[in-house]
């Protein structure tokens, strides 16, 4: 399969994104793919606030968007076909607490893509991505037998 471009990829992680039930109950969206990083959004919402004296987004949600991204991210690789890719482990420094009331980004690309492992690291972010709140890296295996090609829009169809 040749590489996708900016569009295919977005289109191809959107539909993915949108079928995954966590992340579509979270509100989680494509915000852009550059090349082979890939940034998901997670709007504020009071529902997800962690510690409700400070107004901050509870832990475990940051998690969540964190696996998504890194995951989502491996469609964005150029050196392998999409493919479903679970989890195989994730490490997450939380530097410090997203700010109350704002939105928070993820952005992610895969460093080093073997046969069955993709490794990739990424970061969350409110203002900018100079100022972090979380860093993670981890590795997704992947499960090549299961062709996604299907789902690859052409660009004539791209959003």
């Amino acid at each position: 399969m040749p590489v996708l471009s900016n569009s295919q990829k977005y289109n191809l992680v959107k539909i993915m994104n949108d079928h995954i039930p966590h992340a579509a109950l979270l509100g989680i969206q494509v915000e852009r793919i550059d090349g082979e990083e890939l940034t998901l959004k997670l709007p504020y919402q009071t529902a997800l606030v962690g510690d409700s004296d400070a107004g901050t987004l509870h832990g475990g949600v940051l998690t969540v968007l964190l696996d998504q991204t890194l995951g989502m991210a491996t469609v964005c690789c150029d050196t392998t076909e999409p493919s479903v890719t679970p989890t195989l482990d994730l490490r997450i420094d939380h530097l410090c607490v997203a700010p109350p009331g704002m939105d928070v980004f993820a952005s992610a690309r895969v460093y080093k893509a073997t046969r069955k492992i993709l490794f990739v690291e990424g970061y969350a972010y409110c203002e900018s991505k100079e100022n972090p709140i979380a860093r993670a890296t981890g590795s997704w295996v992947r499960v090549a037998d299961i062709d996604l090609s299907w789902l690859v829009p052409t660009d004539q169809d791209a959003v």
